[in-house]
């Protein structure tokens, strides 16, 4: 095991594991406050994370590098980035607690089916319908950090106050609950999957 964390997939799922606290306390600090880290340069950031994730996938893949580790740290990093973001988001207004709580408590229930899982010995792997919700909550994430990017540039009037009325409005809320819904229901989905493997032994 300790061999694999020196292979080139895991050591990028590593950085970008501390990259997303990195992004995390910035935004914190400067988001929409003027100076060197823009809103910007925190959304740059954010996609250089995401490229990240992206390519160390692919060196796994074509160089046959996919370990045991690096399937454990990978979704873990994804979960990071995502619970620090929506936690972020909370913590500036943005997002009230309830809508980003259900996310959290899903994410905690599917670790411990893997875990119950693992000890069992059944087969439990990412759904299709699990790296869907990932990416709807990357994007989602993408989306509302590029709203205070375009607003940091020069842009008509009208266009600066419609997306500073969504970024404080229901667009926003509504489109995280509708997001909340989907992550609930493919916490469902892995139950009903853990329950289905149980019943064959």
């Amino acid at each position: 095991m300790h061999k694999d964390i020196l292979k080139l997939p895991n050591i990028l799922t590593m950085i970008r594991i501390v990259m997303s606290a990195v992004l995390y306390l910035l935004f914190i600090r400067h988001f929409q406050v003027p100076g060197s880290l823009s809103p910007l340069f925190l959304f740059i950031l954010y996609i250089v994370i995401a490229l990240t994730d992206f390519v160390d996938g692919i060196i796994a893949r074509k160089c046959n590098m996919v370990t045991e580790l690096g399937k454990e740290l990978d979704p873990m990093a994804d979960k990071i980035l995502v619970f620090l973001m929506l936690f972020a988001f909370y913590r500036i207004g943005i997002l009230p607690l309830w809508i980003i709580i259900p996310v959290f408590a899903r994410d905690l229930f599917v670790n411990y089916l893997r875990k119950q899982s693992r000890r069992r010995s059944l087969h439990f792997k990412t759904s299709n319908l699990a790296k869907a919700k990932t990416a709807v909550q990357m994007i989602f994430i993408g989306i509302v950090m590029a709203i205070p990017a375009l607003m940091s540039m020069r842009i008509p009037e009208k266009l600066y106050y419609f997306l500073a009325d969504f970024l404080t409005g229901r667009g926003i809320r509504i489109s995280m609950i509708v997001i909340m819904l989907f992550t609930v229901y493919t916490g469902v989905d892995y139950y009903l999957k853990f329950r289905k493997e149980m019943k064959k032994m």
